[in-house]
């Protein structure tokens, strides 16, 4: 197998995996691997805060917030900023912005 082989047989795996990710992504549904990671991730931080709500609050209760969004969006297997950001409604590139200049003289 030479070089330009091995290259081709990358591409085509990433660009099949690049696929399921999209497919699985559309609409804020998340993956099951990515679903696992967030619940995990989400309980290890959320535990980690409540250890530390009387030692430092303002951390704790961001802690508590960031874990408390990762566990639900584990669980419901929805993550509403991936759907915004997927949303045609955000991110409409062909929509025409004007520009009103404003002109103020002060003598």
């Amino acid at each position: 197998m030479n070089k330009t082989n091995v290259m081709g047989i990358v591409d085509l795996a990433f660009n099949k995996v690049k696929e399921k990710i999209d497919e699985a992504c559309a609409h804020g549904e998340i993956s099951d691997s990515e679903r696992v990671l967030s619940v995990v991730a989400g309980g290890f931080i959320l535990a980690f805060s409540i250890k530390r709500v009387f030692k430092s609050p303002l951390t704790a209760i961001s802690g508590l917030t960031l874990g408390s969004a990762l566990l639900t969006r584990g669980i419901t297997g929805n993550c509403p900023i991936k759907g915004a950001l997927d949303s045609n409604e955000v991110l409409d590139i062909d929509k025409n912005i004007t520009v009103i200049e404003h002109r103020h003289v002060v003598k």
